[in-house]
């Protein structure tokens, strides 16, 4: 049987490149430094989707990644957005919310402050923190959990996750 598919052809903008996405922080967000609190995750949901997409992308990878792993990775990445070693956790975290970035850029979309992408990376410490489990992976089995979509909606059935996964 003749494959009737055609394949699109790949634009140069369908990518970042590793060039694209090597840029410092401080170029793609404005230059305020005031940090935010986040009462609606939703309003920065592509910022903490590339964070933890990254992570869950990590994780499946690596199955030695521990919560604490994670937490020194978002918090290497408060104090040194742009330094963190080739190849780290916390490196591939910083590419795909500079990607974001770029992308926001292209569409035109409004400009995020320096302030609240560390907000973001602060309020995943926070969120990692409440999640952590003796086998040291609760927040890693909360992100998954998120990403598959079976996130608990109500308290009976959050308390329940938290007895099942993280006590």
């Amino acid at each position: 049987m003749k494959n009737t598919h055609k394949k699109r052809k790949k634009k140069e903008d369908d990518f970042f490149s590793e060039e694209d996405v090597n840029v410092p922080l401080r170029t793609l967000v404005i230059d305020k430094r005031t940090g935010v609190n986040i009462w609606n995750m939703g309003v920065y949901a592509e910022v903490f989707a590339a964070m933890e997409g990254t992570v869950m992308v990590f994780w499946a990878k690596d199955r030695t990644i521990r919560d604490k792993d994670v937490l020194s990775a978002y918090t290497s990445l408060l104090k040194d957005f742009d330094g963190q070693p080739e190849g780290s956790l916390a490196a591939e975290i910083a590419k795909c919310v500079k990607a974001i970035l770029l992308s926001r850029k292209q569409e035109k979309l409004k400009d995020y402050t320096y302030g609240e992408i560390t907000s973001c990376l602060s309020k995943l410490i926070i969120i990692a923190k409440d999640h952590r489990s003796p086998d040291g992976i609760g927040y890693l089995k909360w992100v998954k959990t998120f990403f598959e979509g079976n996130m608990p909606m109500d308290r009976m059935s959050i308390l329940e996750y938290m007895i099942k996964n993280e006590l």
